[in-house]
């Protein structure tokens, strides 16, 4: 056995860890930030306990609020923009994915200039880009910890993917108290996001020890938590449990891949607008499904971790337990069983599948899969 397993990010996590981010700050020796932040935190508030804690060091800052879901090469451009403009010195992005995914293409462009997409596919970025500081709202991305960025080009309906560890944040901020008030909806999906990353890694066909372990523990965490997050947004506990739980399983991705879910997610957002937490809960149970006859070892231990495997069952009625424990989770926290409840349109699927055959992710998929695989999974799920 052989592998290669990296995490270049620091990590501070803990109830009122934000406190730390001046310190943070001050390690890079800089006096001015750029604040990335979506318009749903600056709402919420979340952004005063920056501002604040930046004001109290005497560091000053400028904010970018112009983060959208799935956001776009041009979003990244304007805020590598206005980063130079203000002579930022380094990036601290607060939000979910959109936010972090934003400041590491502005970082990148900061530095490198050019074309957002120039930088699409694995290692094309050959300059580490303005030091990043990633502080996460949700419990789902892992993009706290990860060298992927997933961005849009809305002019071709699709996104793209930025892989490079020059990308990965600094360091990773995770703080639960700030993902205490992000609604239930949101909740749902970011948590089902992170349980896809989870089951994706394990199953991946370049997992590792190092990746089953943090995947296995995401999985437990998630299947045990997210039902109370959903439904008690104020339970700090499993806030805590669900934040871990995703930097866990960003971690485990982050070195052992994704898999077929991801290569349909993506163009379900490019397509259909989607957000790409909730095209991953709605199209989990069915890949599992698909991967049943590869993985079913694996979804047997997924069983047996979480409680659902009967005494002396043999490997696959324990993996379809599996399956279908992730089914009724995504029941009970209301996730929309089909496609079509979430927007998107038949005659369109096929599309859908010939764009899922450009992701990389589908070389560390359990079991392989084609177009035609792709399309018959989709309309059994539309």
């Amino acid at each position: 056995m052989s592998y290669l397993f990296q995490l270049p990010t620091k990590i501070i996590f803990g109830t009122n860890s934000i406190n730390e981010l001046a310190k943070e700050v001050s390690l890079f020796k800089a006096k001015k930030v750029l604040l990335v932040i979506d318009p749903g935190v600056i709402k919420a508030g979340l952004h005063e306990k920056l501002t604040s804690c930046l004001t109290s060091a005497g560091i000053s800052f400028d904010i970018f609020d112009g983060v959208e879901p799935d956001p776009s090469i041009a979003t990244a451009t304007k805020a590598a923009e206005m980063a130079k403009e203000v002579q930022a010195e380094v990036l601290v992005a607060l939000g979910g994915g959109s936010a972090i995914d934003t400041a590491k293409s502005a970082s990148i462009l900061s530095k490198s200039g050019g074309n957002l997409k120039d930088y699409a596919g694995v290692n094309k970025v050959q300059e580490a880009g303005m030091p990043l500081i990633a502080i996460p709202t949700t419990a789902g991305t892992g993009s706290e910890v990860t060298v992927f960025a997933v961005m849009s080009d809305p002019d071709n309906n699709e996104k793209f993917t930025i892989s490079s560890p020059l990308i990965a944040p600094n360091t990773t901020i995770l703080d639960p108290v700030l993902t205490l008030t992000l609604p239930p909806s949101l909740t749902a999906f970011t948590g089902m996001d992170a349980l896809t990353h989870a089951i994706e890694a394990y199953t991946s066909v370049v997992a590792q020890p190092a990746t089953d372990a943090l995947a296995l523990k995401a999985i437990e965490l998630i299947m045990n938590n997210l039902r109370t997050a959903v439904g008690r947004g104020d339970n700090l506990k499993a806030r805590e449990n669900m934040l871990q739980a995703a930097l866990l399983a960003g971690a485990a991705f982050n070195n052992a891949n994704l898999g077929l879910c991801h290569a349909i997610a993506s163009p379900l957002g490019g397509y259909f607008h989607v957000p790409h937490g909730l095209a991953n809960a709605v199209m989990l149970p069915y890949v599992m499904e698909y991967n049943m006859t590869t993985a079913a070892e694996k979804f047997a231990d997924i069983a047996r971790l979480i409680g659902v495997a009967d005494q002396g069952s043999n490997v696959r009625v324990m993996a379809r337990k599996a399956v279908e424990a992730v089914k009724e989770l995504a029941q009970d926290i209301k996730i929309p069983a089909k496609l079509r409840d979430v927007g998107a349109k038949e005659e369109q699927l096929q599309m859908v599948a010939k764009d899922a055959l450009k992701s990389i992710q589908l070389r560390f998929n359990a079991r392989v899969a084609g177009e035609r695989d792709i399309l018959e999974l989709l309309q059994k799920a539309f």
